[in-house]
């Protein structure tokens, strides 16, 4: 079907034509793909006065930390940590970093006879005092058994696994590719004295998030810390944080693993003088705080950026219903870009307790959902009374109030 621009006519809050999948002013919609530009790959969402779901965002908007060093054949300064930028540093994580033994003493013992230090996970030396997120740079590779080199997979790992003996010493389970980096954040106390928080599982989140807020304690992905179009990706830091252990992936036995990683890591923090954090260069990433009572990095409230005629850059907190909208002048359409963040709902809203990035999961929501015909916890849209509105893809009511996380993305109207 060859691509139409579509518009509200003045007056009009929806198409009479069209069979409503709400009550209200609210029509179907529809949407394309459209192709590379500037090698991002971006959908765009065809509104049609009515709900929409903003389905497989590309990368467009994100920006590009300044983590990409490279890696090959360092010195050995580099090899050691030793760099000039003080937020950042390059560690190297061996094969046999296992993550259940971050925070444990000498002579702790899991598993198939992997034990501290031995087998523990790199403890990052920087400060993460007034830090807000870390970006990750990664090469080499490593293999689950004896054989790497020259068999190694690459930091984004292998096949999807998860541990075979689940949370260990207070620390989640994950799903994650077999052989990937990944990382986990402390306090100050023993993991092995708090019950370990709920398992991130990456089959379910996928591979397209370009941010994450994982909890103390909790085992999250990094792999290449980058999307497949090169896009860095963004961990933001839990509050009381104090500590981050660089591990590997594996479904047992740690000690027979071959191969390393070497992994830039940098840290954004606090401006003392405002509340923007940035990276050393000075580049501002966000204006918000976090709510104290949610583990996961939540806004209090929502922002809209006016950066151009019909032009707009939103940051939509996930426990706000409908809870952001801009000026949809009649006789004018929507399209949304450039889409990033993750929302974890309330478990009792959804069949599984995992986080999900702006296309939702793959499961419909159906009857009672804002969007039935679209994913649980996508980032979905109305226009209503002149407004273009946004909201993450739940029942409507009090689950809300336990949802956690955000989606930040652009608007552009035509």
């Amino acid at each position: 079907m060859p691509l139409e621009r579509q518009t509200r006519p003045a007056g009009a809050k929806g198409d009479p034509g069209e069979e409503m999948p709400l009550a209200g002013p609210q029509v179907a919609f529809w949407f394309t793909l459209i192709g590379a530009w500037n090698s991002k790959m971006r959908m765009l969402i065809q509104v049609r006065g009515g709900m929409t779901m903003v389905s497989r965002f590309a990368m467009g908007h994100s920006l590009r930390l300044a983590t990409a060093l490279w890696l090959a054949g360092g010195t050995a300064a580099i090899v050691c940590g030793q760099t000039q930028n003080p937020a950042t540093m390059v560690v190297s994580v061996p094969a046999i970093a296992n993550p259940y033994l971050a925070g444990m003493a000498a002579g702790t013992r899991i598993g198939d006879g992997d034990s501290a230090p031995r087998e523990s996970p790199v403890l990052v030396d920087l400060s993460l005092m007034d830090a807000v997120a870390v970006t990750f740079a990664v090469s080499g590779g490593m293999e689950h058994q004896p054989g790497c080199p020259p068999f190694c997979d690459r930091p984004d790992g292998a096949d999807l696994t998860r541990h075979m003996d689940g949370p260990e010493n207070g620390i989640s389970n994950i799903v994650a590719p077999y052989d990937s980096l990944i990382g986990v954040f402390l306090d100050d106390a023993r993991p092995d004295k708090s019950r370990a928080p709920r398992t991130l599982d990456f089959d379910a989140i996928g591979m397209k998030f370009l941010s994450l807020s994982p909890q103390l304690r909790q085992l999250f992905f990094i792999g290449a810390g980058k999307t497949k179009a090169g896009v860095a990706r963004r961990y933001f830091v839990p509050k009381g944080a104090t500590r981050l252990f660089l591990g590997t992936m594996d479904y047992r036995e740690w000690n027979n693993n071959t191969g390393s990683f070497r992994v830039a890591v940098t840290i954004e923090r606090a401006e003392a003088s405002s509340n923007t954090f940035s990276v050393n260069s000075g580049i501002s990433f966000a204006k918000w705080a976090c709510l104290p009572d949610k583990s996961q990095c939540t806004p209090e409230r929502p922002m809209v950026e006016a950066r151009g005629p019909g032009q707009y850059h939103i940051l939509l907190p996930a426990q706000l219903e409908w809870g952001v909208s801009i000026p949809l002048p009649t006789g004018s359409t929507y399209t949304v870009h450039g889409a990033a963040g993750t929302v974890c709902l309330d478990s009792e809203s959804r069949s599984t307790s995992s986080c999900n990035g702006p296309q939702g999961t793959n499961v419909h929501g159906g009857a009672g959902f804002l969007a039935p015909d679209e994913g649980i916890g996508a980032l979905v849209g109305k226009t209503m009374d002149g407004q273009a509105w946004f909201s993450v893809n739940d029942r409507p009511g009090a689950a809300f109030q336990n949802h956690q996380g955000f989606f930040e993305f652009d608007v552009a109207i035509q």
